[in-house]
């Protein structure tokens, strides 16, 4: 206890405002004096050291970058995986339905062919190579560039939707979920999945955008969350699920 009298040191800032409680003692800074929400008081006691803040460990080299809720994002490698596989897959289809519109540049190669080999029989020089412009029609180039677009919004917008993952990203054990929720085990809307399928799809089938495609590849090496344009313009992240 000390002998202090009491209410004699300078008040706490705030005075009669102050809560009730332990204070720095205005005789001896080592001590704490209890304010009694009017008045000092005869009761001191120690001061407590301050709480030391504790070291925040480092992150270790070549440890896997996490969603906000602790979920491991998909590496570049296993995307640069699955696209290659989905660009397999969705390649047949489009081929197989493209047919139909390749039948000018078809028939040109096989006239080429068939002129090439009379040619040789009888000792002449082979045809003139035809002007490739004229192999494919405006309107079946067209008719190409539609085929490919819908394929693709299809392919990518069908399988985000009910499966949250291409062949190719189920094949490899990655998912594509919501930014920051990893966890989630709700489906994609449609909303998200078509426009992160657009995103994607739309620079592969127009020439111009195609630098749009070189950006969206090599866009998860360098961002924090690992997300390609097409994750940003979606709201969406690729996790690993094994």
């Amino acid at each position: 206890m000390s002998q202090i009298p009491v209410g004699s040191p300078k008040p706490p800032p705030g005075r009669h405002a102050a809560p009730g409680g332990w204070y720095p003692d205005p005789v001896d800074p080592r001590r704490e004096r209890w304010w009694d929400g009017w008045q000092w008081s005869r009761d001191v006691r120690e001061a407590e050291a301050p709480a030391q803040p504790q070291p925040v460990a480092a992150a270790r080299p070549g440890q896997p970058a996490l969603t906000a809720d602790g979920v491991p994002l998909a590496g570049w490698w296993h995307r640069a995986g699955a696209i290659v596989v989905d660009g397999l897959l969705l390649g047949v289809v489009t081929s197989l339905l493209s047919l139909p519109f390749l039948q000018t540049a078809f028939d040109a190669v096989v006239a080429l062919f068939d002129a090439s080999l009379e040619a040789a029989r009888q000792g002449q020089p082979p045809p003139p190579q035809p002007d490739p412009t004229s192999l494919i029609t405006p309107t079946e180039t067209l008719a190409l560039g539609a085929v490919q677009l819908l394929c693709g919004l299809a392919y990518h917008g069908l399988f985000l939707r009910l499966r949250s993952a291409t062949p190719g990203k189920l094949l490899l054990g990655l998912r594509v979920v919501p930014v920051d929720r990893g966890r989630s085990t709700e489906r994609l809307g449609w909303r998200a999945a078509l426009l992160r399928a657009l995103v994607w799809v739309a620079p592969a089938v127009v020439t111009w955008l195609f630098v749009l495609r070189l950006v969206d590849v090599v866009l998860p090496l360098t961002n924090p969350r690992r997300q390609a344009l097409h994750d940003l313009a979606a709201r969406t992240q690729v996790v690993r699920t094994r």
